[in-house]
């Protein structure tokens, strides 16, 4: 029940509703806003000052503070918490101790405190709406055992309690400081062991919303279909160009790939990509990967002959890696025997299953994968640079280990402009490079299907999924 260690879904959301953290997202966009902040401003995207708004309170009555932020923030960026990556762009993030908090972070007053980065990054004010970021109150500090019997939070609903089973039950604040109240006086979170079970309990009206159903029989037009920020690529081993090859080459392999017809092996929760940044990401472009990510048999078979050309020489067999555990053999075969036949056997595409996605961090960490390997990010935060920094070089998210001055520059340019216009286009400029070089391949775009009872009406779910508790209504 703490913002900073919260690393599954249904935790998230309830611990969520119990915090509002300095900026949220609007309603229906991906584009943030001020919450608990008034005013968050800077010059250079390396130093900010953040000012809070006067008198919004904790549950517990106390108000909001900047130290509130700060020791939070402290306490989650040390080393162990499961929350310390997201604090690893604020200065000094990599020496906290237990007396000794971030660098970067300088309370100034009760009502502002500074924030200094390692390094420019254009995306840390949209990171600021993640439940890492949330503040705690001074009795966290003073009375954890208490506070993990009765957490207190700062948002539209307070804690109220939880089952043994793991029901979690919050109540609506009514001294919320938010500028829109929540409608819905309470909320109880039912975990369920499968999705099946849940979807079961929503047609019979036992619950009233589910952030993931694989049918939409029974539920009478009662769905959402959105685009969530995931996307699915195949990684190339960049650092082994005997085996990655050119670009040709990966382009060939991309357009060998009839895109559409894969996904249906997934259901409605997935669609073909054509780009390497995710809808609903602010400022992403649509279909900025061109031609090389459509299916285009013709078009694969002339990359391949201009590889070949170039000095490349298909290995005789391509593996294809992917985790077994996350039910995935479908669409790699799927995938396999689409790439054989468009490119006339010229390349044998082997599909090669490793038992979990840890056995395939391994792989891809301490061996030479021979050949592509499964790979999908879920933005952290609603920002091209979040994805687009998965490609820097020495990034720890690099697996492939693509490396690209040109790149990293453009990033870098990108992150010290303030201007959100002139650093969208520089980080569109960048994603251009990486539709040159073909480090991966684009597949999927992740979608959320969420179904809802009668009992509700005005649901809308936010940029990651989860239910817009701000918009709900109950009948």
């Amino acid at each position: 029940m703490e913002p900073g260690e919260i690393a599954e879904e249904c935790g998230g959301e309830a611990v969520g509703a119990m915090f509002t953290r300095l900026v949220e997202y609007v309603p229906g966009t991906a584009a943030t806003r001020n919450a608990v902040a008034s005013s968050i401003s800077t010059k250079d995207n390396k130093v900010f000052t953040v000012r809070l708004r006067k008198g919004w309170r904790f549950h517990d009555g106390t108000e909001v503070k900047a130290r509130n932020f700060v020791k939070a923030w402290d306490y989650s960026a040390k080393k162990g918490q499961r929350g310390a990556g997201y604090f690893i762009h604020i200065a000094g993030s990599g020496e906290v101790t237990r007396s000794r908090g971030l660098s970067g972070l300088k309370v100034v007053g009760d009502h502002t405190f500074t924030v200094t980065l390692n390094k420019p990054y254009g995306g840390f004010v949209s990171q600021l709406g993640g439940l890492a970021f949330a503040p705690l109150p001074d009795s966290f500090f003073t009375n954890r055992a208490g506070y993990r019997k009765r957490p207190v939070g700062n948002g539209p609903y307070r804690f109220v309690s939880r089952s043994a089973g793991g029901e979690i039950t919050v109540q609506r604040f009514d001294r919320y400081g938010g500028k829109v109240k929540p409608n819905v006086r309470k909320v109880v979170y039912r975990p369920f062991p499968d999705w099946d079970d849940a979807y079961d309990a929503l047609v019979q009206g036992k619950v009233d919303f589910v952030p993931e159903v694989a049918s939409t029989t029974g539920l009478g037009g009662r769905v959402l279909n959105r685009p969530y920020p995931g996307i699915h690529l195949l990684n190339f081993p960049m650092g082994d160009p005997k085996t990655a090859g050119n670009a040709d080459f990966r382009k060939a392999l991309s357009m060998a790939i009839p895109r559409d017809d894969v996904a249906e092996e997934l259901g409605a929760t997935r669609v073909a990509a054509d780009s390497f940044i995710p809808p609903p990401t602010p400022g992403a472009g649509r279909a900025t990967c061109g031609r090389f990510c459509r299916y285009d048999p013709a078009g694969a078979r002339a990359a391949l002959a201009k590889a070949r050309a170039a000095g490349f020489k298909p290995p005789k067999e391509f593996a294809l890696y992917y985790n077994a555990d996350g039910m995935h053999e479908e669409w790699v075969e799927k995938v396999v025997d689409a790439v054989g036949k468009t490119l006339n056997g010229q390349v044998k595409v082997v599909a090669k299953p490793k038992a979990t996605f840890a056995d395939l961090l391994d792989l891809t960490a301490t061996g030479k994968p021979k050949g592509m390997f499964r790979w999908a990010w879920v933005l952290d935060s609603l920002h091209m640079a979040d994805v687009l920094a998965t490609y820097r070089s020495g990034s720890p998210w690099n697996h492939g280990r693509y490396r690209s001055r040109s790149y990293d520059a453009l990033l870098d340019a990108a992150d010290r402009t303030p201007s959100r216009t002139k650093a969208a286009s520089l980080y569109r400029a960048a994603e251009k490079v990486l539709v040159r070089d073909m480090p991966a391949i684009p597949l999927f775009f992740d979608r959320s299907i969420a179904g809802y009872s009668e009992n509700v009406s005005n649901v809308t779910l936010t940029p990651l999924g989860t239910l817009d508790l701000l918009s709900v209504k109950t009948s």
